[in-house]
């Protein structure tokens, strides 16, 4: 049967829904969309944000359906009544996510929010994992919080927050071999090398896995800039398993500080199974000797793999350096109509606008990083 949309005018703009990226141009699209990535639509479905671009598309009468729907007391019932705002989907399909929108509301609220905030990490977005981490803490503590919030913060480079929150989950599970070996990496990237040492004392006791321990051990050497004597550690942790694709990472990283360009090249061919990742880290070496437009492909490529903010925001970065600044505008464009609240892409932002000469659109953009970062700083 064929299916008419609501709205018979054209968007003038996508809506980007901020945990997939995704961006839709009709409401039925947006239907689509949080029927299959609901828990990820949990912030957006009734937005604000939401409600104003629908109401673009001239759906006074939807926006006030979905005002009326922000009162309902139950998650589930809000889903189920915006899903049935149209007959896009037949009784049978509402029926079938009912159960599973009731089974997850049955689940303790920390639940919940973890499992929002490990979707983001694993979409490599810890920034905005960390705020439902925080938030499920203070509902209940308990190890695996401690822990993805301490990955999280590790990936933003916060490593002493990271080594608290696992010091303090080790008090919970001191016997959880995976715990202290997230707590050795917090402790060697904060540069507390004496807490790294027993920690690998403990490891051992704990029949931790030797390939991690040794690369650990390369990670503590690089850290003190003994390149060598790490290179050392990671050829031995790939031999005792070579699946793992940090270890070949860390390799290439320690070339590139000693500025030997072909052998981290030749160390990423370590990796079994190149991912957004491989590609990435590619990009970060060609960009290093000044190869840009080989960066530039490689990070296309990355973008094959995976649509995420942090690429666009690359891509654009490298064009801009390839003084090709159309381009870089249109890609940095992708990355904020993704996220426009992205620090990383604002800033990429201004620097992009001072390369066109629109001096007020630079300084605008840099005050609002600015003051963004003074924001979260009163906050934490």
């Amino acid at each position: 049967m064929l299916q008419f949309t609501v709205s018979q005018q054209g968007a003038g703009r996508p809506y980007a829904f901020r945990a997939t990226g995704i961006r839709v141009f009709s409401f039925e699209e947006a239907l689509y969309h949080v029927y299959h990535y609901w828990r990820e639509s949990a912030d957006d479905f009734l937005s604000d944000e939401l409600l104003a671009w629908a109401g673009d598309l001239g759906l006074t009468y939807i926006t006030a359906r979905m005002k009326e729907l922000r009162r309902a007391d139950s998650f589930a019932d809000r889903m189920v009544g915006f899903l049935r705002l149209t007959p896009y989907f037949d009784d049978e399909e509402i029926v079938a996510l009912q159960a599973d929108l009731t089974q997850w509301e049955a689940r303790r609220e920390w639940e919940q929010l973890k499992e929002r905030a490990d979707k983001f990490l694993t979409r490599n977005d810890p920034a905005k994992a960390i705020p439902l981490y925080r938030r499920a803490l203070q509902l209940d503590e308990n190890v695996p919080l401690l822990n993805n919030l301490a990955v999280a913060q590790m990936r933003l480079g916060g490593h002493a927050e990271a080594l608290r929150l696992l010091a303090r989950a080790r008090v919970l599970a001191p016997d959880n071999a995976a715990l202290v070996l997230h707590y050795i990496e917090a402790a060697i990237l904060d540069g507390a090398f004496e807490q790294a040492l027993k920690g690998l004392e403990k490891a051992r006791t704990l029949s931790a896995d030797e390939a991690d321990v040794v690369f650990l051990c390369g990670l503590m050497a690089y850290e003190q800039a003994d390149y060598a004597s790490a290179l050392g550690l990671f050829e031995e942790a790939l031999e005792r398993n070579s699946t793992v694709a940090q270890y070949a990472y860390k390799m290439a990283d320690a070339y590139l500080r000693m500025r030997q360009f072909d052998y981290a090249l030749e160390a990423l061919e370590r990796v079994i199974e190149p991912d957004e990742e491989f590609y990435t880290k590619q990009a970060e070496i060609y960009a290093a000797y000044g190869n840009i437009p080989a960066a530039i492909r490689a990070i296309r490529t990355a973008l094959e793999q995976a649509q995420t903010v942090n690429l666009w925001v690359r891509l654009a970065a490298y064009f801009r350096q390839d003084y090709d600044l159309d381009r870089a505008n249109k890609a940095i464009g992708y990355a904020l109509s993704m996220d426009a609240e992205n620090d990383q892409a604002r800033l990429e932002n201004a620097r992009i606008k001072k390369g066109l000469g629109k001096v007020r659109e630079y300084q605008s953009g840099l005050n609002t990083v600015l003051h963004g970062f003074k924001q979260r700083y009163r906050e934490e």
